[in-house]
């Protein structure tokens, strides 16, 4: 134990550790630190033990051994820690979640279900006149207006909401449309041409044609591919805006979070535990804590208080960070509108590390949000495919000043049927359990496919906690 070789915490070591056990690179050097001083320790304690009987059968070494073996353990020692100290200060302290080894729905991630998806609809029903004096490209922001002809608009559910970004593929297409209790309104199209937009297989619904048509002479009516907005019952597009508090008075403190999806609500939950000395959580107190079981159409509950909708103007979310200084630990979180972005805020509350006693948690707790000195710049997802359609685990994108949009898939990858990112619903929490200087919420994926919203946490800062230990027992004299 002379030497020890710390190009062992290499960082892609450092990050399987993170993927495999819940730690943050910081914490898995702090728990080294620990008990590489409890080995130390236990090992010299055990020497001197063995000098000391050795001496009371008259069968000790010499004073130079002895002295030998203390000048050891006081080289290893002060020679280590300060490597590891300096490692642990550089560490990233975030921890999140690896992608599982099989996605599904409801158990590892929930889907914002109807917001934006394909849709075809001739020009003559985008417009109160019902005229065809348009092209395609005219309307970027309609509504359907009507039914002409009962053609093949009466033989699809009617766009409830905004239509946007019309455009025009080709004047004969055959649909099939998808079941009525799917999130989908098509399985995929197919254009006389042979393109498909989508997944083509066999239609076991409905197979429809839908085929642009002449009025007069000159003037084509011509169907659009377009995007709605559908605003239905069936469409799940909310987050709380309630905030989410730790039980302070209890001296209890956030150690985790999760997404959940309730009566169509998306929640950031946090698991809260008891905060000991030296930032140790008391696991028997540990839960999560129960979301709001409130939904959008209660009497005492209104949008933009309780609750966000998401719309094709009101759909970015930041992504990045919230973090304090060492003197505070997250206990409770929410989410705010700033603009047209969702914008994750924390709460933290004054701590006292060593008697791991919150301070005045009821007057001195602050919020803070991340990120709100810079611009930030979008993460554009454009014409991706279904994310869990991927054969390789997501990766974190960079986060901070930046946002995303809730948008949809691409039309030739998915016929433009699916809203994403997905939204992550696996726990985020660190082993062992401890307390948080700060949360983000971040995105994960891969190119070309639609990727997951995720939220991270950020473990203390144990780094002003590391010491080397004085010496002065192992220089005094002797034991007799």
């Amino acid at each position: 134990m002379e030497k020890i070789n710390l190009k062992l915490f290499g960082e892609d070591d450092l990050m399987g550790q993170l993927a495999r056990g819940n730690q943050s690179p910081q914490q898995f050097l702090y728990t080294f630190y620990v008990d590489y001083i409890l080995l130390e320790l236990k090992a010299h304690a055990l020497v001197e033990w063995s000098w000391m009987l050795l001496r009371k059968f008259g069968k000790g070494g010499s004073i130079e051994e002895e002295k030998a073996t203390r000048e050891a353990y006081q080289r290893r020692t002060p020679g280590t820690l300060p490597r590891i100290k300096d490692l642990m200060s550089q560490a990233d302290r975030s921890v999140w979640r690896c992608d599982p080894r099989q996605h599904e729905a409801g158990v590892t991630y929930e889907e914002v279900t109807r917001l934006l998806h394909g849709y075809v609809e001739n020009e003559v029903d985008l417009n109160s006149d019902g005229t065809c004096r348009r092209d395609c490209g005219y309307y970027t922001s309609s509504r359907s207006q009507g039914c002409f002809d009962n053609k093949f608009c009466s033989e699809q559910p009617k766009c409830a909401g905004g239509v946007y970004d019309c455009r025009y593929v080709e004047s004969d297409m055959q649909i099939c449309q998808a079941d009525k209790n799917s999130n989908r309104r098509y399985e995929f199209i197919q254009y006389e041409s042979g393109l498909v937009h989508g997944q083509k297989g066999s239609c076991d619904t409905w197979l429809n044609r839908a085929k642009s048509w002449n009025r007069w002479i000159f003037q084509e009516c011509s169907y659009c591919v377009c995007l709605c907005d559908d605003q239905t019952p069936q469409s799940d597009r909310f987050f709380n805006l309630r905030p989410v508090i730790a039980d302070v008075d209890n001296n209890r403190v956030v150690t985790g979070l999760r997404f959940a999806k309730s009566n169509r609500i998306f929640h950031l939950q946090i698991q809260e535990g008891e905060l000991l000395p030296l930032g140790v959580i008391n696991e028997a107190t540990l839960q999560w804590k129960p979301v709001d079981a409130y939904t959008i159409s209660d009497e005492d509950v209104k949008i933009n208080v309780d609750f966000h909708m998401l719309t094709y103007e009101k759909r970015s979310i930041n992504l990045g960070k919230v973090e304090a200084n060492n003197n505070s630990v997250v206990t409770g979180l929410r989410f705010q509108v700033v603009g047209t972005h969702l914008q994750l805020e924390a709460q933290f509350s004054r701590v006292d590390f060593e008697n791991g006693k919150l301070i005045e948690p009821e007057t001195t707790s602050f919020w803070l949000s991340g990120g709100d000195d810079e611009p930030r710049v979008k993460l554009s997802l454009n014409d991706v495919q279904v994310p869990t359609r991927s054969s390789v685990p997501s990766i974190p994108y960079p986060s901070d000043n930046q946002y995303i949009d809730f948008t949809n898939t691409g039309f030739n990858q998915d016929a433009a049927q699916t809203t994403v990112p997905y939204i992550d619903i696996q726990e985020v929490v660190s082993e062992p359990m401890v307390p948080l200087s700060g949360i983000g919420v971040y995105y994960k994926g891969r190119d070309g496919y639609g990727g997951f919203l995720a939220p991270k946490i950020i473990t203390y800062d144990f780094t002003p906690y590391v010491e080397v230990p004085t010496w002065e027992l192992l220089n005094s004299k002797k034991p007799e």
